[in-house]
């Protein structure tokens, strides 16, 4: 082939030059990436390539979407194909002669159908993607001009290589042509009308122009939305391993330490190359509850904004890299005004640049994007970081954290009532609840023995709503001969709203004395209703030395069940749809232990929400904004509220404090809604719906305990 291509000694040339172009401007990448903070990759390889096959190579998120997921696959698996057809022409066919060299050449004939069959499958899917681009538009989707430069350089290099294929075969045969399905007939075609010299003519035009685009796509890629091409297997590979419901452990004694995240250098290189593995797709942001309620947070545009912030760093910056240090090290000479533009970049702040003051504090903390993005970029730990950059070192935040800080503080609960009080949702109950200390002081025997620590909660001690869910719960395990006790004044906040909403010192401080009180009873089990407090409790107090199995009690109480320790036995017809709690089912994936619960009570029908499960829709309060005013856009709990009547059920159930309160005060919004949980369109925790299946004794019990 090389013998029929003119001058072709300068393509191997022309190549080289463009992915040396390439290659510098990727290091201009790198030099960023290499004054943001460190962060460790190298640990569990196995699960690393795992998370590779399944999220770049397999892309498994994107087919959520069957249509979209479709395309970009042809346009992916197209492209990475077709390179084959690149690498050969470039290396004086050196990939052909490997490859026809095996088994009578059928690997190269596989090769040259494969590539002719996706080549056709990437124009389609160019053309679906540029109808959705240009006549359908969703509205998660940002048209701009890079995205059609990019579309018109995937085309023009599939359509350039199949053309200059279709004439070379027409004019210069092949014993390989058979295999190209596409380009041969396309050849026949050709070979009846046109002289040989057009024909020679032709196949040189498209020869050339196919390796121009694709020399100007290595050249463009860098700058271009379009990198996570290269930079997707890398991101996946690197993604986040610990588990999702673990903030990054924030050492408060470290020398020099800066708090938090304010400006480019302060994120982690991982959390910059989030930023060049964005595709713009908008699923982050179709997901979103804060931006689907009229809020100013966008996933989507945050990530941008870190890359814009990231890239202006690098303006000035020459192209052949400086060995040893970046540019900007450098007080004087050439560099200088690259120096002073690079340091102004990376001081400047992310926050009121790459997302509002307002957005940082709109989200939800729902992990809704992070679910959705099919690349594994980490939007939560970002604006958390955030958070406690404004937290802890600007002191700026919403007026109304003030007295949610100052009540965990020093009452030990955002509720700010007495710790004194922590009990006194055990009045009426037609049995006492053990505490630990008591049990400790009269029988160490007993502690021993005890099957779990029951870990109340802050909502459940003191939310009158929430009490009677503590009630059910504990009914439960009594009806069951579980043999339990409460921490009782002992317990503490968990810390969750503290962390979430940035300040991580006083998260540290109410961490720390709850895990000296339960190292003091070394539970074998603790059972707890809060997600968010199962969520601290297991994935963030081995951060400060804290390990413990900790079970919520949608799940404990369905084992119970299964197990023929609590057998439901009545129970009214009625239509259930179940509200998942996001750090619940995306956080810890805890999906069908709250439905088998639902399921073992008679007389439910369960009928499910469009938004369900890992894809559920967040009741609005996560993230600390329980304790903040919602006064922008509609409110998250009344969008969901409209989806759990959308089903005609009768009731919404969900196993989380929050979550029954966000679910009760949206319904009592709600024409018809009835609070009272138990009847009409009212919601109810899971605990509850299952205690008054158990027979009238049990349902007195909390009876008589919610009149108290």
């Amino acid at each position: 082939m090389t013998a029929e291509v003119p001058l072709y000694p300068l393509a191997p040339l022309l190549f080289l030059l463009a992915a040396v172009v390439f290659a510098l401007e990727m290091a201009r990448h790198l030099r960023v990436f290499a004054v943001a903070r460190p962060q460790r990759v190298t640990d569990r390889a196995a699960d690393r390539l795992r998370s590779l096959g399944v999220y770049a190579i397999a892309q498994v998120r994107m087919f959520r979407e069957p249509g979209p997921g479709l395309m970009h696959a042809a346009i992916f698996w197209g492209f990475i194909v077709l390179t084959i057809g690149t690498a050969n022409r470039v290396s004086f066919g050196l990939v052909q002669a490997v490859l026809s060299w095996p088994i009578g050449g059928w690997l190269w004939r596989v090769a040259l159908a494969t590539a002719n069959v996706l080549a056709v499958a990437v124009l389609v899917a160019i053309g679906y993607a540029l109808l959705r681009r240009l006549v359908t538009r969703p509205a998660r989707l940002t048209l701009s001009r890079d995205a059609l430069v990019i579309l018109g350089l995937i085309g023009g290099v599939v359509v350039t290589e199949l053309l200059a294929e279709a004439f070379r075969l027409a004019r210069y045969g092949d014993p390989f042509g058979s295999a190209e399905i596409i380009a041969r007939p396309l050849a026949d075609a050709a070979t009846g009308g046109l002289a040989p010299g057009a024909l020679e003519v032709l196949f040189a035009t498209f020869w050339w122009m196919n390796l121009a685009l694709v020399c100007t796509f290595l050249v463009y890629l860098p700058r271009s939305k379009h990198l996570h091409i290269a930079t997707a297997f890398f991101n996946t590979a690197f993604r986040k391993l610990r588990p999702r419901g673990e903030l990054p452990a924030l050492d408060l004694e470290a020398e020099e330490a800066r708090f938090g995240v304010g400006t480019v250098a302060d994120f982690r290189w991982k959390d910059l190359l989030d930023g060049f593995t964005c595709t713009e797709c908008g699923r982050c942001q179709a997901q979103c509850p804060a931006w689907a309620t009229g809020k100013p947070l966008n996933p989507k545009t945050f990530v941008m904004g870190l890359r814009a912030a990231a890239l202006e760093a690098e303006r000035g910056v020459p192209l052949v890299p400086v060995l040893r240090s970046p540019p900007w090290s450098r007080a004087s000479g050439k560099g200088a005004a690259a120096n002073a533009l690079a340091q102004d970049a990376l001081a400047r702040p992310i926050v009121d640049t790459a997302i509002p003051f307002d957005a940082v504090w709109d989200c939800v903390t729902c992990g809704a994007c992070v679910e959705a993005c099919p690349v594994a970029i980490e939007h939560v730990d970002k604006i958390v970081g955030l958070r406690r950059n404004l937290v802890l070192e600007e002191s700026r935040f919403p007026p109304e954290l003030a007295g949610a800080f100052n009540n965990m503080e020093r009452h030990g609960n955002p509720w700010g009532l007495p710790q004194a009080s922590r009990l006194e949702w055990t009045r009426g109950l037609g049995f006492d609840v053990p505490v630990a200390a008591e049990v400790a002081r009269q029988d160490p025997g007993a502690l021993a023995a005890l099957e779990l620590l029951y870990w109340v909660g802050c909502a459940a001690a003191f939310d009158e709503r929430n009490r009677r869910v503590a009630r059910a719960v504990v009914t439960c395990l009594q009806v069951a001969g579980i043999r339990y006790a409460v921490l009782g004044q002992e317990e503490t906040c968990s810390g969750d709203p503290a962390r979430r909403l940035g300040n991580d010192y006083l998260f540290q401080i109410l961490a720390a004395g709850n895990i000296a009180a339960l190292d003091r009873y070394r539970p074998k089990t603790i059972l707890t209703g809060c997600p968010h407090c199962f969520n601290t409790l297991t994935n963030e107090y081995p951060q400060l030395g804290g390990s413990y199995h900790v079970v919520h009690h949608a799940d404990y109480l369905g084992q119970l069940v299964r197990e023929g320790r609590l057998s439901p036995s009545s129970g009214e017809d009625r239509t259930v749809t179940y509200h998942d709690a996001c750090y619940l089912a995306r956080y810890n994936d805890v999906v069908e232990q709250p439905r088998q619960v639902l399921r073992a009570v008679p007389g439910v029908r369960l009928v499910e929400m469009e938004r369900r499960g890992r894809q559920g829709f967040c009741c609005g309060a996560g993230g600390g904004r329980m304790w903040m005013e919602e006064g922008r856009g509609t409110r998250i709990n009344a969008e969901r509220t409209r989806q759990a009547l959308a089903t005609g059920a009768h009731a919404v159930a969900t196993a989380c404090p929050y979550c029954l309160t966000m679910m009760r005060d949206g319904l009592a919004d709600a024409e018809g809604g009835d609070t009272d949980g138990l009847v009409g369109v009212g919601s109810f925790d899971v605990a509850e719906l299952l205690v008054a299946s158990l027979g009238p004794a049990a349902v007195a019990a909390v009876a008589d305990g919610g009149r108290s």
